[in-house]
């Protein structure tokens, strides 16, 4: 992970320096650009200034050529041009520009026309472009300057762009170190001074850790439970067999007998849950909705009943509806068996009462209640655990509450009449 992060530094890096480098080339052409035509910009607007003036002293009489300064010097008569600059009268009237390599210096010429009384007369101003510009030098020193300039804003650029992708890159260095020396529910943190965008990033590792935490709970516990229902039957038959090894009367065989398979059929209730879980989580079947009704959980009552009766501790149905629910019999089952044994430990006589209605099933006992330290299911031991990690698998909601009798557990089904 380091080395990617510093990949990712160095590659930020010299993308964003090719880009001040770019900027920097184009900003040194530019002014060079801006400069040439600042420089020719002038010397035409001088032009442009000075005809009046040369047009004036033409009008008044004066002879041509006529100089008007020690670089301009103005025509009105095409005779008098020097030899070399006959080529001018070829050019268009209103020209203005300067000429390269036409002549044998550069040149700057304005060529226009006025009328004096009933005549018309050609106006020519030629001015050297070797003597106004600059020179090859004074533009190698400007282009240093400027060239110098650009580079210092590029180093500067470059040194900001690097310092700006080290701290952009240094929450992902830190979340990168947390993940490699995690250990238990360490929880990810970056910087207070750190963009939005990482700590929305270390909220959702950190609820997703906290969601894969609980589910290895879950799982665990699970596990832990499956391996618990397994063995007591088994440990039932092994007895049960060893026993029948044994001569006895007829009845006690029997009684063995019963015993080996209801042991077996618990097994077979218990195996059947895992495998409709597993089904399920793997979705190779949806869940088809079945009704829950009266025989069913007079059955379920049927299996704790000695344990209650032990207690001295009625149990009671409530059954205000017929409802339609996804998980199968051996599931069901699994969860009522284990709300109900938690009734019964937690009560010393009394009743347990349990209702079905549309919106769910509830278990209310007449016990000790729920401590301040229970205030979870895990709190209630590892049985209610499983409860809610089945609930979780069927998208039904476990919740428990303290009575003034007792506690209440509830089973509520989803909202929506959709199962999964």
């Amino acid at each position: 992970m380091r080395k990617t992060a510093k990949s990712l530094t160095r590659k930020l890096s010299v993308y964003f320096g090719g880009i001040a480098l770019l900027v920097a080339a184009i900003l040194y052409l530019l002014s060079i650009v801006i400069l040439y035509w600042v420089e020719d910009e002038l010397n035409r607007r001088t032009l442009e200034q000075i005809a009046p003036s040369a047009q004036t002293a033409f009008e008044q009489g004066a002879s041509s050529p006529q100089i008007l300064s020690t670089t301009i010097t103005a025509y009105n008569d095409a005779s008098s041009l020097p030899e070399e600059y006959q080529a001018i009268t070829d050019l268009p009237l209103g020209f203005l520009d300067e000429l390269h390599d036409t002549f044998k210096e550069d040149i700057f010429i304005l060529r226009s026309q006025y009328s004096h009384g009933e005549a018309t007369h050609p106006l020519i101003l030629v001015m050297d472009a070797e003597k106004v510009e600059l020179s090859r030098g004074e533009w190698s020193s400007i282009s240093l300057v400027i060239l110098a300039v650009t580079l210092m804003l590029f180093a500067m650029f470059g040194f900001a762009i690097t310092l700006l992708t080290r701290r952009l890159i240094a929450p992902i260095r830190a979340i990168s170190n947390q993940l490699e020396d995690s250990e238990g529910d360490r929880r990810f943190r970056v910087s207070k001074d750190a963009t939005l965008e990482f700590h929305a990033l270390t909220d959702s590792l950190n609820h997703y850790q906290q969601e894969i935490a609980q589910l290895i709970r879950r799982e665990q516990a699970f596990s832990r439970y499956a391996s618990h229902e397994l063995r007591t039957p088994l440990t039932i038959i092994q007895g049960a067999s060893r026993l029948l090894e044994q001569e006895g009367n007829p009845e006690f065989l029997k009684r063995q007998r019963h015993r080996i398979a209801k042991a077996a059929g618990n097994m077979q209730q218990i195996i059947d849950a895992l495998l409709s879980l597993v089904k399920q989580e793997r979705g190779l079947n949806r869940a088809e909705l079945r009704a829950l009704d009266e025989k069913e959980l007079r059955q379920i009552l049927a299996e704790v009943e000695p344990l209650a009766s032990q207690k001295q501790i009625q149990l009671s149905l409530t059954l205000d509806a017929t409802p339609q629910i996804a998980p199968s019999e051996a599931v069901l089952r699994m969860l009522m068996i284990n709300l109900l044994n938690n009734a019964i430990n937690a009560s010393d006589s009394g009743r347990i009462t349990i209702g079905v209605d549309e919106k769910g099933i509830w278990v209310k006992d007449q016990g000790r209640g729920m401590s301040s330290s229970d205030n979870r299911p895990q709190g209630h031991g590892l049985g209610l655990e499983i409860v809610e990690a089945l609930c979780k698998r069927y998208q039904w909601r476990f919740s428990l509450s303290n009575d003034n009798e007792g506690c209440i557990a509830s089973l509520h089904f989803p909202v929506s009449s959709d199962a999964p």
